[in-house]
């Protein structure tokens, strides 16, 4: 099993470390930026405090992208190299059964997740430090919810790959189905937005208009957040599990 997952890890090593990369350049410099708004040059721009303040209260969610989807960006092409490489039906000859060779590939992209959000989370604790704010329990929920929501599409990969062997024929039977759900999100985010819009010119007609939008909108989303905190580690767990045994099945199938 320890050669399994290191295998795995080796694979996608490189990725893995350019995405590190990315990271590290992106929270440096937007500490940089946030310091600079109150002990630097744009601590002269009268804006400067509204700009501090939209980083923060935004930045830490394209961080948690980088971090969470980055690092996991290298593993998912690995099931497409094995089938072509031949690897996947060399597997079959090891001391190892489909479960093993299954277990290791969850294993190792559980572990890939859980340090994306770590790296999530560590990078919104240095915005918090750079911005000189206390952190915040909301940012922490909303990078849950991106690890969890993320997570059981991540882990839905491993046993579709196994059947349909490319990305390419992956992403044609995905987007179909896919692409009314993502449309009917589109149409719904816009009719929120221009809900809460309107919200805001009738009960904050003195505020920024983006400050009062977003403070109508947080009205309406934080109580879903809240429970969704609660029951979206029930599904992602039961996803996982799912999505495990299914690979396993796919596995048992040898299609070469």
């Amino acid at each position: 099993m320890k050669g399994l997952i290191y295998r795995e890890f080796y694979l996608s090593r490189k990725s893995v470390f350019l995405m590190l990369l990315v990271y590290v350049l992106f929270v440096f410099m937007l500490s940089l930026v946030m310091i600079s708004t109150y002990a630097g040059n744009l601590a002269k721009d009268p804006e400067a405090d509204e700009m501090c303040e939209y980083l923060y209260s935004s930045m830490y969610i394209y961080a948690g992208f980088i971090a969470i989807i980055g690092v996991t960006y290298g593993h998912n092409d690995i099931i497409e190299k094995d089938y072509k490489s031949h690897w996947q039906l060399y597997s079959y000859t090891l001391p190892a059964d489909e479960k093993k060779i299954i277990t290791s590939k969850f294993v190792y992209r559980g572990i890939l997740i859980l340090f994306g959000f770590m790296l999530a989370v560590l990078a919104d604790a240095i915005f918090s430090i750079a911005a000189g704010k206390p952190l915040s329990m909301s940012h922490f929920k909303n990078t849950l919810i991106l690890l969890l929501g993320y997570g059981m599409f991540c882990m839905a990969d491993i046993p579709m790959m196994l059947r349909f062997k490319t990305q390419g024929k992956s992403a044609a039977v995905i987007m179909p189905i896919a692409t009314p759900f993502m449309a009917a999100f589109g149409y719904g985010t816009y009719r929120f937005v221009k809900l809460c819009t309107a919200e805001a010119k009738r009960l904050y007609p003195n505020m920024d208009g983006d400050a009062a939008m977003k403070k109508v909108a947080y009205s309406y989303i934080m109580p879903y957040r809240d429970i969704a905190v609660w029951i979206l580690p029930v599904l992602a767990a039961a996803a996982v599990v799912l999505c495990y045994f299914w690979a396993i099945k796919e596995m048992k199938r040898r299609r070469y």
